[in-house]
Formats: structure tokens, sequence, C-alpha cells
């Protein structure tokens, strides 16, 4: 993914703090000034986590989620309450798809469960002709 690629080549110049990015990096990154990203936070389109002492730190999701409103604001013209309504629809998207991941596993898991029990149902039923033969019953 570019954004990776992007965030990797920047890793160099600025490292983490933590698992967080400062401003100035997320700028660098993205290619945006600092102050684009206030307004964003400003607008509610991003809350990033802050330090004891108030200092912006951002994760890669939310560098994701910059390029996302970067994107939709300046290259397609979306305004600011219409990305706030991509953005709404988009985690709604990514729990129904956790929702969902979370489902397939449970049947999965049933669908192992029953396999296995299948198959030694089978081996009880097979089992028990054998002893029926071998006592003629």
């Amino acid at each position: 993914m570019v954004i990776e690629q992007l965030i990797k080549m920047f890793l160099e110049n600025y490292p983490l703090e933590g698992n967080y990015f400062s401003i100035k990096a997320v700028a660098e990154i993205l290619k945006i000034h600092e102050q684009t990203i206030r307004n964003y936070e400003k607008q509610g389109l991003i809350t990033p986590s802050r330090t004891p002492s108030g200092r912006r730190m951002y994760n890669l999701k939310d560098i994701a989620k910059l390029k996302i409103i970067t994107t939709l604001s300046k290259d397609m013209g979306i305004n600011t309450s219409g990305i706030e309504v991509i953005i709404k629809l988009l985690n709604e998207i990514e729990q129904l798809k956790n929702k969902y991941e979370t489902k397939i596993q449970e049947l999965e898991s049933k669908l192992n469960y029953y396999t296995q029990n299948y198959g030694e149902i089978g081996i009880v039923k097979y089992e028990s002709k054998k002893l029926a033969k071998k006592e003629n019953i």
C-alpha cells in the first residue's frame, strides 16, 4: 500500500514515539500542512491521541484516515459534511466486517466440532456393526 511505503520512508527521519507519530511527521508523510490536520480535528473529522503535555500523536490508523479525508477533500472536492457521512459509513462497514468475521469463526468452530463428532459417530457405528457380526446379533 502507498501509505505503508511512505511511512517506512519517513520512519528513518521521524521515529515513532511509542506507536505514534507527531503531527509534523504526519504532515510530512501526507504532504499536507500541519494546520490542515489541526483544521480537520477542529471540524471533528479526526481525534488524535494526546500526550500528558497535550501534544497530538497519530497512529497508523489515524494516518490512513487522514489520507482518506485529504483525498476526499482535495482530490474529490467533497465538503466536511460529506466527508463525515463517508467516514461514518466506512466505520459502519468496518464494524460489520468485524462482526461477520467473528460469526464466520464461530461457524467454522462449530463445523469442526460437528465434523469431528460425525467422524466419531461413524467409528462407533462401524465398531457396533463389527461387534454385532461377531456375536451374530
